[in-house]
């Protein structure tokens, strides 16, 4: 599976990427009756403003269609996993 991960506007990155990575790894699990090379996600995970909203957009193209989810919250942690378990259910619901 090809990766892009995009972080913009955020402090220490290390333990954003390490979650990232861990949950990509777990969607190409999910992914494994696919050709790797048929299929790629790109990530983009940002924090806004002084309140720290944070956003994460995926998009995932597998053959055929173009899978995508979008979440916002406070936690960054709990954004990333939403958008991934989003992301999840549209894979799950067009297969």
């Amino acid at each position: 599976m090809h990766r892009t991960i995009e972080l913009k506007h955020i402090g220490p990155k290390e333990h954003v990427r390490r979650l990232l990575t861990e949950l990509i790894d777990r969607l190409e699990d999910k992914l494994q009756h696919l050709p790797e090379e048929s299929h790629s996600i790109h990530v983009l995970f940002e924090e806004h403003g002084t309140r720290t909203l944070c956003r994460a957009a995926l998009s995932c193209h597998v053959p055929g269609r173009i899978v995508a989810a979008h979440e916002e919250g406070r936690d960054p942690g709990r954004t990333i996993r939403e958008a991934f378990r989003a992301l999840e259910r549209q894979l799950i619901k067009r297969n």
